[in-house]
């Protein structure tokens, strides 16, 4: 008889990772308090597809992006079509606004959106393949106060999660009109250094030579600090509009600082640019010389970044043949809820509970079914091991939980229409009628909270 195969238990795809326990809550917690902030501030919520269509992500993005050319997971439907599961969600919301006819609805339009994004990258702590975020999108309107607005979201979402040490990172990229002529300065100076920047730089300086400016290799970082400055070449409009940005979170006391050198990871950005991090330690603030406008400041500190967007007054004509005005940001949901962990910022509100349920015997096992949905209508967390029949069994288990109380329900009690409570520290117990006991245990418990 030939030996049976041993096969290899079946496991995760590599870089897709299960979310358990505790984790779910964080994570749930993320993105309804962000959903909770943007309500506030008057957006819609908005669910787009995993799969999309290729081309909506390839000249959006950029088709020389990391993302388009290494990290997308492409198929080919038995029709032949191509689809993407979708890298990032504000190219598809954008798509929505326009297949849905949102353009009719009063602007802006402000929508937030949540879920899980795939990009083929290397897997680190913080970072999957499979991959949650939460955004929010302000489409339909060009004025700075929304840019101004979707940093407020950001900024009181994360401070609502228990993040204290926030920092927004700014910057303007221009636009159509000044852009080019930094573009061509930004070329001109990395020619010269061309034999100093690492293997994926020399291939960003023929395809998108912006990406210099973020890339993390210690050379190009040594190269960036006497790099051309967008900020030296701002038209006045896009001047103007920056100012009125920076004047807004001043006005709101958003802690931030100007980054020259901050760019975005997609070709649809223009005028504002921001990121934000948690800071680990204090900042060190430098100030740069500069004659003319706003002074760049410089700031080193140990940082984790967990999110960012800016102004993307272009896509709408990559997507829907229009010029549409809309500015919008992601937050990292997995980065930021290990970072809550860490910091032991509890995932959701006090929920351990202060009885258990001990039953003994057949009718009381039933009349315990009823007490529990009693208890919970009036929001009192209960344990139990309904499972189990020995009382000893079961005070293991309410001793092991440390919980304060017990609540005791044998068949005595099932038919005289009692319960007992005991108190696990004293072992005193008391008998209380049933139709008293849901009346009177919410002002026991307060004895241990």
């Amino acid at each position: 008889m030939a030996k049976p195969i041993k096969k290899e238990p079946v496991m995760s795809v590599k870089g897709m990772h299960d979310i358990m326990f505790d984790d779910v809550h964080y994570v749930e917690r993320v993105m309804k308090e962000v959903r909770r902030v943007a309500e506030f501030y008057g957006f819609q919520p908005i669910t787009t597809p995993h799969l999309e269509k290729t081309e909506l992500f390839e000249r959006p993005l950029g088709e020389e992006s990391d993302v388009v050319e290494k990290q997308m997971y492409n198929l080919r439907t038995r029709g032949g079509d191509k689809l993407s599961l979708r890298p990032e969600g504000t190219a598809s919301v954008m798509r929505a606004y326009f297949e849905h006819g949102m353009q009719s609805l009063p602007q802006p339009v402000k929508l937030v959106y949540g879920g899980s994004f795939f990009r083929h990258e290397t897997p680190q702590q913080g970072r999957f393949r499979e991959f949650r975020q939460v955004g929010v999108e302000i489409i339909g309107d060009d004025d700075a106060i929304n840019d101004a607005i979707s940093i407020r979201v950001l900024f009181s979402a994360l401070q609502g999660l228990g993040l204290k040490d926030i920092v927004i990172n700014v910057n303007s990229l221009g636009d159509r009109v000044c852009r080019p002529a930094f573009r061509k300065e930004l070329l001109a100076y990395y020619k010269r250094h061309f034999n100093q920047l690492c293997k994926d730089c020399k291939q960003r300086f023929k395809d998108n030579p912006l990406r210099l400016l973020d890339c993390k290799e210690e050379t190009c970082v040594a190269l960036r600090k006497d790099a051309p400055q967008m900020m030296d070449h701002l038209c006045e409009v896009c001047k103007k509009h920056f100012s009125e940005v920076l004047e807004y979170l001043d006005e709101m006391g958003i802690p931030y600082f100007l980054d020259v050198h901050l760019v975005r990871g997609f070709d649809y950005y223009s005028k504002t640019v921001f990121e934000v991090f948690e800071i680990m330690s204090p900042p060190q603030v430098v100030e740069e010389g500069d004659e003319q406008g706003v002074k760049p400041e410089v700031a080193t500190f140990t940082k984790i970044a967990l999110g960012g967007g800016g102004r993307y007054d272009d896509l709408g004509e990559l997507i829907g043949n229009r010029k549409i005005p809309a500015v919008g940001w992601a937050l990292g949901v997995d980065r930021v809820a290990e970072l809550m962990k860490k910091k032991s910022i509890k995932s959701r509100p006090e929920t351990h509970p202060k009885l258990f349920l001990i039953q003994l015997g057949p009718a009381a096992k039933k009349k315990s079914l009823v007490l529990m949905e009693e208890l919970r209508k009036i929001g009192v967390p209960i344990a139990h091991s309904l499972s189990k029949d020995s009382l000893r069994a079961q005070l293991n288990i309410v001793s092991k939980l440390e919980i304060p109380l017990a609540v005791i329900l044998g068949q005595k009690e099932a038919l005289d229409g009692t319960v007992g409570v005991r108190s696990m520290e004293t072992g005193i117990q008391e008998t209380l009628p049933m139709d008293k006991f849901i009346g009177t245990i919410k002002s026991r418990l307060k004895e241990f909270s």
